[in-house]
């Protein structure tokens, strides 16, 4: 069984690292839409 290519290697651990990242933005703005430390108005 031949190694794939590095270009291929290359690209899918590009596509894995943005969709973690797109993942992670997407936890981010939740945590900011339901913030239990911000600071409430009286």
């Amino acid at each position: 069984m031949d190694t794939p290519s590095p270009l291929s290697i290359c690209i899918v651990n590009m596509v894995i690292v943005f969709a973690v990242l797109i993942v992670l933005q997407f936890i981010i703005q939740l945590i900011h839409i339901v913030d239990p430390t911000k600071n409430k108005k009286k």
